[in-house]
């Protein structure tokens, strides 16, 4: 169903109801941009929640703390699981 369609039955309700016509489609649309611009505006900028910051902080303090304890193997050291290639094989210095 089209805008005008939508908008010739929305007339025909209203004048079977006895309700005042609504409004012609587009008629609004700047003004409705224009409050939706102010509502923003008058928002407060979104951040993110306690939670999170925390959670992310203390993801950040494990890792950092298993790399200062040596607890992640060496990419360079032999038979550390690291140091293939795409296809799996070990990598091999020339």
């Amino acid at each position: 169903m089209t805008i005008t369609q939508q908008y010739a039955l929305d007339l025909y309700r209203a004048a079977r109801r006895g309700e005042p016509a609504p409004p012609a489609p587009g008629r609004e649309d700047w003004r409705t941009v224009r409050e939706l611009r102010e509502y923003r505006a008058a928002r407060p900028a979104a951040r993110p929640s306690a939670g999170l910051r925390e959670r992310l902080a203390g993801l950040l303090r494990r890792r950092g703390s298993a790399v200062r304890r040596g607890d992640l193997p060496d990419p360079g050291q032999e038979g550390g699981g690291r140091g293939h290639d795409v296809v799996g094989r070990p990598v091999q210095c020339g």
